[in-house]
């Protein structure tokens, strides 16, 4: 029995096999996943009547259609580059099927010029005849010669003929070939130095700090995305003052170190920022430096606390070229982050350490923050004021008709609201009737229990209770009841689907809530106690 034996592909043609196999897993993928969707092509901006036109609602449609360009961008270089791969791909797929098949099967009639199954007549006759041509004496090739001796050996000969039709081989068994579908040159002494070095750069070099790069900036950050140093310092603020006013909380938040520059290079120093915070802190009350206390009382901390003032307190920005904007949404849009954060470290204190006993008004003021930023209001301010084009001056007539929420704004008569909202245009009124089609109406079912009891809706002292919470959503007010008869057939095809949701929300809600729901952890812990 013959040895096995491996040779690389001399031509590379097996290779072509390999790269179009490999290819296509890459590319089908890459394809179905890259490729832009059957979407409708949107213009860069466009004014939708149905929705609030008022100059807020205006600004962050104006902002998100500012990113449309680069997404048009986008889809063109994904549908050029999608194209070269495809195209790529042919030409492998094309040099492939051009590939000439080299390895043939030994096939003794071939070479003597017969029919398979010719008889042992005519097989010696072209024998003869052809060795009276080749042979070696007579000038003819002595390797055709050869090829023509053993083909007629392998059929005249009982041995010969059985070796042939065992192993395809008149002379027995031979060693197995193994080829490997890879150019010969990547082994050879030209450019085998060059190959190995090629690896060694990539797997020894490239790998490991791509890998280390990714490692050491992931561990800075933890499960949700916040620098575990801000964490640290939300710990260590929260363990020092349990009990915190909203006031305090902002100047925590304003600490994160994700505003400092040193931590994240997305930060912009500006020399502006030197007289542009401290005017802008003049005309806010409750900023201050906060004295040494570190690093609140840092040049970052200290702009980002003035930021977050100046945005609950709805005061306009003067800056150059619109700077201290961009720095205050760049703020806001990760402030519900940090405060979903500050949550869950009061929650750890309170459970894991028994020192430090965080009261409940904390937690109020932590989830009263939510709402502040969604709403950009204070506390104190009217939740009125959150509804397009409503001042101050018609929260005065509000207040006398006994309006003091957006609840009963949605409730009152069509006609009576009208009235009381008389000095709107129909445009602006159309306008808070569209914002308050979109605000929630929920209904809070809560029951207290305690789970494996017999008696489970007995209290007693030292028992752990669960408050199960059930809450539905629908809206605040009907379109078709505001006369917003455009968009009630749009709502009424929605209606199925909140349905569902709310069933589902319900279901959820009542079997997890203690898991979904902060205040619910929390006050289940304080009913513990």
């Amino acid at each position: 029995m013959g040895r096995a034996s491996f040779e690389y592909d001399e031509v590379g043609n097996t290779f072509y096999y390999v790269l179009v196999a490999f290819y296509a897993i890459i590319l089908f993928p890459a394809t179905y996943f890259c490729i832009p969707g059957a979407q409708k092509s949107e213009p860069v901006h466009v004014i939708n009547e149905h929705e609030c036109q008022c100059y807020g609602c205006d600004k962050k449609r104006r902002q998100r259609a500012a990113n449309k360009p680069w997404r048009r961008t986008k889809k063109i270089i994904t549908i050029v580059v999608l194209v070269m791969a495809w195209a790529i791909f042919a030409f492998i797929v094309k040099k492939t099927t051009e590939i000439e098949q080299t390895h043939k099967d030994y096939d003794p009639y071939q070479i003597l010029g017969l029919d398979q199954g010719a008889d042992e007549k005519a097989i010696k006759k072209a024998w003869r005849d052809l060795s009276k041509v080749h042979h070696p004496d007579r000038g003819g090739d002595a390797q055709f010669f050869d090829k023509i001796a053993k083909a007629h050996q392998a059929l005249t000969d009982k041995e010969a003929r059985e070796n042939w039709e065992k192993y395809g081989n008149p002379d027995g068994p031979t060693a197995t070939t193994f080829g490997i579908a890879l150019p010969k040159w990547l082994v050879s002494k030209e450019y085998g130095l060059w190959v190995l070095a090629f690896y060694g750069l990539v797997f020894m070099v490239i790998m490991p700090v791509a890998v280390g790069m990714w490692w050491y900036s992931s561990i800075k950050y933890s499960a949700d995305k916040v620098l575990l140093d801000t964490t640290r310092m939300f710990y260590y603020f929260i363990n020092r003052t349990p009990r915190m006013e909203i006031g305090r909380m902002i100047a925590v938040l304003s600490g994160s170190f994700e505003f400092s520059k040193q931590y994240n290079k997305e930060i912009i120093e500006r020399e502006s920022d030197e007289y542009e915070v401290p005017r802008l802190m003049k005309g806010l009350a409750g900023v201050n430096d906060k004295g040494k206390e570190q690093p609140l009382s840092q040049p970052y901390a200290l702009k980002a606390r003035t930021l977050l003032h100046a945005y609950l307190s709805r005061l306009p920005l003067e800056s150059v070229e619109g700077a201290l904007d961009q720095d205050q949404a760049y703020i806001i849009t990760r402030i519900l982050r940090f405060i979903e954060e500050m949550i869950g470290c009061s929650q750890n204190l309170m459970s894991y350490t028994q020192h430090t006993k965080i009261p409940i008004d904390t937690f109020d003021n932590l989830l009263k923050l939510q709402p502040m930023f969604v709403q950009a209001l204070w506390q104190k301010n009217s939740p009125l004021l959150q509804l397009p084009h409503i001042t101050e001056y018609n929260l005065q007539h509000l207040r006398k008709k006994r309006i003091f929420s957006c609840h009963d704004l949605a409730i009152m008569d069509a006609d009576a609201r009208r009235a009381v909202l008389r000095t709107l245009t129909n445009e602006e009124y159309r306008d808070v009737m569209v914002v308050l089609s979109m605000m929630p109406r929920l209904q809070i079912e809560t029951k207290t229990v305690v789970e494996g009891e017999d008696d489970k809706h007995e209290l007693t002292a030292g028992c752990v209770v669960t408050l199960k919470v059930t809450m539905k959503r629908s809206r605040l007010i009907d379109p078709q009841e505001a006369g917003l008869a455009d968009q009630h057939k749009a709502y009424n095809e929605e209606n199925e689907e909140d349905g569902e949701n709310e069933r589902e929300t319900g279901e959820n809600m009542e079997d997890n809530s203690e898991e979904k729901n902060p205040r619910t952890k929390i006050m289940e812990q304080e009913q513990t106690k």
